[in-house]
């Protein structure tokens, strides 16, 4: 590879802080929340300029894994923007699931940083960081402004794609791309006779999968929904394996390839499927969603072993979707804590768990409540001037209650998400 030599440049320092969140999806949002109601001076970092990652950007407009099926097992910081948005009059109840407006999201979290005097710093991409006296001292960030660079005492990764473990060489997991889960490019279309089309697909399953099939569509995963607007519906449909989204050629590849067959899928529909002939694509969205990448190998790996598990430093709960074990399972901290650095804390899907169970862990809710304990560690972490193993774990469960986490299992409660909280 031909390489060319950089200079060295002074990188002007415009922030110090308690605590510095990279990246602002939910997982993001939920550290950021969480670590300035704990006290701390806080900053988040989002590449784009607006928050929500894939729950806005990527058009994952289905909150699902809120439940193992029958209870709850995801509460605070979730459930309070869920509920939120149902006074907004932007969310619905799907089944267990709930559906939601991406644009009024986006609004819920830029007021809820304001409200949190949480300090955003948007259109910034964290492209390194800089280490001494084994801890994390700053990450640098390109954007529009040229170089800069941010300082924190404790920081969180919530990128989904462990950037700060690329970045800081902490030791990390990624499947060959030949095995990773695929990326998905969702979109909306409207004027679409909903009530006609479902009944016709339900009628004529294996037609509707034979047409897709013409538009180069295997269906894996997800389907199509309604919006929560008359005569409109959300597509998950269209999807492009062997992409490893840490290779930007291949994210290149795969918004070029997904785009096609969006518009091809949608001739076909228009052509084929009755109820669907005044049909348009609204928009697609302005992320593709990323299923799988990077995996942390923290202090300690979710494997099967641990299906029927409690642990003593349970942090979180998720849905146990394997058929093993026990409805839910329980994430202990050290899945988010690794050797190499004390002050840095991952959340969302990059923690440290075995592939085969990533799917119980990157649902928006469980990204949500490993994103809320990991800003509420690294608070009490900046308060303390300890390091992120040193946190006490009956005081950050303590306070994770008190913030209405759910870190029990409560067989009583039915999941209604559109009732009184």
């Amino acid at each position: 590879m031909i390489k060319i030599e950089e200079k060295p440049k002074n990188i002007p320092v415009i922030g110090d802080y308690d605590v510095a969140v990279i990246g602002g999806g939910p997982a993001g949002v939920s550290a950021a929340i969480s670590a300035a109601r704990s006290g701390a001076d806080t900053v988040l970092i989002e590449r784009y300029g607006y928050l929500g990652g894939q729950a806005t950007g990527g058009l994952v407009i289905l909150i699902v894994g809120l439940t193992d099926g029958k209870n709850q097992v995801i509460k605070g910081i979730c459930r309070e923007f869920i509920d939120d948005l149902f006074k907004m009059n932007a969310a619905q109840d799907v089944g267990r699931h709930v559906l939601f407006s991406p644009e009024h999201m986006k609004l819920l979290f830029d007021a809820k940083l304001v409200e949190n005097k949480v300090h955003p710093l948007y259109h910034r991409f964290v492209a390194g960081a800089i280490t001494g006296d084994d801890k994390i001292r700053a990450v640098i960030t390109e954007g529009k402004s040229g170089r800069e660079a941010i300082k924190a005492k404790v920081f969180v990764d919530a990128t989904g794609d462990a950037d700060l473990a690329k970045y800081c060489d902490i030791p990390f997991d990624i499947r060959p791309k030949s095995s990773l889960k695929p990326v998905t490019l969702g979109y909306r279309a409207g004027g679409i006779d909903i009530k006609t089309v479902r009944g016709y697909i339900s009628q004529n399953k294996t037609y509707f999968e034979r047409l897709i099939a013409d538009a180069g569509i295997t269906v894996k995963h997800g389907g199509w929904i309604r919006t929560l607007n008359p005569h409109e519906a959300w597509f998950d449909l269209v999807h492009e394996d062997n992409i490893d989204c840490t290779d930007c050629n291949d994210l290149t590849c795969a918004e070029i390839e997904t785009r096609k067959k969006i518009h091809r899928l949608h001739e076909l529909l228009k052509n084929n499927i009755p109820g669907f002939e005044n049909g348009y694509i609204i928009d697609t969205a302005p992320q593709i969603g990323v299923r799988d990448s990077r995996r942390i190998k923290g202090l300690y790996r979710f494997g099967e072993k641990d299906l029927s598990l409690g642990f003593e430093d349970t942090i979180a709960r998720a849905p146990n979707y394997s058929g093993k074990g026990n409805s839910s399972v329980e994430i202990p901290y050290r899945c988010l804590l690794v050797e190499k650095f004390d002050n840095v804390v991952f959340c969302g899907r990059s923690i440290s768990v075995d592939h085969q169970f990533l799917d119980m862990f990157r649902e928006i809710p469980c990204c949500m409540a490993t994103g809320q304990a990991s800003g509420t560690a690294a608070a009490i972490s900046a308060a303390q001037e300890a390091g992120l193993k040193n946190v006490g774990i009956i005081n950050l469960r303590e306070k994770l209650i008190a913030q209405k986490a759910l870190l029990f299992n409560e067989d009583s409660e039915l999941c209604n998400y559109s009732s009184t909280p």
